[in-house]
């Protein structure tokens, strides 16, 4: 599958809004967020084959915790946002991937986790709060010390759509016990947002398969007719 990546510096500086938040038009929706966490604002976005689209956010280097054996929890704010469909277009199947934020461990009993939290509405709907751990896959192990990374996928929601709002998100991060242990980002790790958007057809499209198949009903009728 290739991906068409957006040109996103001049695209994001036309788009700014207010002082707490900025509006990207990605053609078949808008994205409308809150660029004042430290993931500030969005680093890019793709369009793919069938109707898959989305954006994403670059993971701050401040999303870290470190400890020498007490525990340890840092909050991080995620960036609230809304996505909306533009006229003639339907979107769904909206999922998010957050990682891979690296962690490790020295020493018994070192641990290390994230836990990620959320508001969701789907079309003005109610106000679902959302919880969740992240998963993590050990890459590095040698006698007390092991590392690895953090790194989830969440969804899909499946169904249409019209606009989702996420609200009061952010993530725990902790680390505890042990010699020491600890959770660090890195430039690679990203945020990132995707779903499928596909055309509405046009009431004259409707218009016109409507009367294709009620002429080939009619056709149909007469060879019964001539039969």
């Amino acid at each position: 599958m290739q991906f068409k990546r957006i040109a996103t510096a001049a695209a994001l500086l036309c788009t700014i809004g207010a002082a707490s938040a900025a509006s990207w038009d990605l053609g078949s929706y808008t994205v409308d967020y809150d660029h004042t966490t430290d993931f500030e604002y969005l680093s890019g976005a793709f369009n793919a084959d069938g109707g898959a689209t989305g954006f994403s956010w670059t993971v701050p280097n401040t999303a870290q915790v470190y400890s020498d054996g007490d525990t340890v929890v840092t909050p991080v704010p995620l960036p609230s946002f809304t996505v909306t469909a533009n006229t003639g277009w339907a979107l769904s199947n909206i999922q998010a991937f957050i990682g891979n934020l690296v962690y490790f461990e020295k020493g018994d009993g070192a641990t290390t986790g994230i836990l990620i939290y959320a508001d969701v509405s789907i079309d003005d709907g109610p106000v679902m709060s959302l919880s969740s751990g992240i998963d993590w896959e050990e890459t590095f192990s040698s006698g007390t010390f092991r590392t690895g990374s953090f790194g989830q996928t969440f969804g899909p929601v499946v169904g249409g759509f019209t606009s989702i709002a996420v609200t009061n998100a952010y993530m725990d991060l902790s680390a505890s016990g042990g010699e020491f242990s600890g959770i660090t980002a890195q430039p690679q790790n990203k945020l990132e947002v995707s779903l499928v958007a596909m055309p509405v057809p046009e009431p004259e499209t409707y218009a016109m398969m409507l009367a294709g198949l009620g002429a080939l009903g009619w056709m149909a009728r007469r060879r019964r007719t001539q039969g």
